[in-house]
C-alpha cells in the first residue's frame, strides 16, 4: 500500500513524520493520516511533494496501487 511505502521509505531514511510534513511543506497531521491510511485519497500535489523529499520516482510508491487497480478491472465481467 502507498502508505505502508511512504512509512517504511520514511524510516529506512532516519526522518520523522515531523521532519517529512516541514520539508514536504505539509502539516504532520497530513503525513500522519497518509500512513495511517486514514487518509485514503491524498492529493497528487501532496504525493509529489512526499516523493521529492523522499527522493523516490513517483511510479515507485504508485506500482503497487496501479497493478492492483488493473487486475481489478481486468476481474469484471
Amino acid at each position: 500500500m502507498l502508505s505502508d511505502k511512504i512509512r517504511g521509505i520514511r524510516i529506512i531514511q532516519g526522518m520523522s513524520q515531523s521532519q517529512l510534513a516541514r520539508r514536504s511543506g505539509h502539516a504532520v497531521s497530513t503525513i500522519h493520516g497518509i500512513e495511517n491510511g486514514d487518509n485514503k485519497n491524498p492529493s497528487f500535489k501532496t504525493i509529489c511533494d512526499i516523493a521529492k523529499v523522499l527522493e523516490i520516482p513517483l511510479n515507485e510508491l504508485y506500482q503497487e496501487a496501479l497493478s492492483k487497480k488493473v487486475v481489478n478491472a481486468n476481474q469484471r465481467p
